[in-house]
């Protein structure tokens, strides 16, 4: 399955995302407003010679998406070198499942980016890869924290919490983190001929045997 012009064009603006995000829309909000675009990513988008035509597929209840998504969507808004479209991952999972390994099927968000003709330039999967050390010791961290706590649902609640309150802490910094990776992919899937595309940046999970 390809992505047309078509049916790209149908996609949402980052406005219009956040009119429907139902699950997690204030932390998504504040991690939004939070991130800081860096200077050498924002200029290598607006000094490039062709837009980028950016299709997000994302949902609102993921936690990476809920730290990816909005510092992305920040960028796209910031940079009239990229037209943006967001996808309700939910609503489009054969396709969003298009750019993805089959052992990766349903992994969220995912972020593609297409040269003026639609051709794949690059595809950038879930988060930074260099976040993953932090994200397991926040994992780790809150998973201490909800040690002591013997009702499940509660645990669970709190678990959620802790995690949404420390992705919203780290705004800024993981923004910054992923901006840079996000910005590398696709300057790696320009270098890259268009039969050698795309480039492929985020976090990697092996293939299951």
């Amino acid at each position: 399955m390809s992505l047309t012009a078509d049916k790209f064009n149908q996609g949402m603006t980052t406005d219009q995302y956040i009119d429907i995000i139902k699950v997690n829309k204030d932390p998504f909000l504040q991690i939004h407003s939070g991130v800081e675009i860096p200077d050498n990513v924002l200029n290598y988008f607006d000094s490039l010679d062709q837009a980028v035509n950016l299709a997000v597929f994302t949902s609102d209840w993921c936690g990476d998406a809920m730290s990816t998504t909005p510092a992305i969507l920040r960028l796209a808004d910031a940079s009239d070198k990229i037209n943006l479209r967001v996808f309700n991952r939910d609503d489009e999972l054969e396709l969003t499942n298009s750019f993805l390994p089959d052992h990766r099927a349903g992994t969220v968000p995912v972020f593609v980016a297409f040269d003026e003709n639609m051709g794949e330039i690059a595809r950038f999967i879930e988060t930074a890869r260099s976040l993953v050390p932090a994200i397991d010791a926040m994992d780790e961290m809150v998973a201490q924290a909800a040690a002591s706590i013997t009702d499940e649902a509660e645990s669970r609640q709190q678990a959620r919490g802790r995690r949404t309150a420390h992705r919203v802490s780290k705004a800024a910094e993981w923004g910054a983190v992923i901006l840079n990776e996000f910005q590398q992919t696709v300057a790696d899937g320009f270098a890259l001929s268009a039969e050698s595309r795309p480039a492929e940046g985020g976090t990697e999970w092996p293939p299951q045997d």
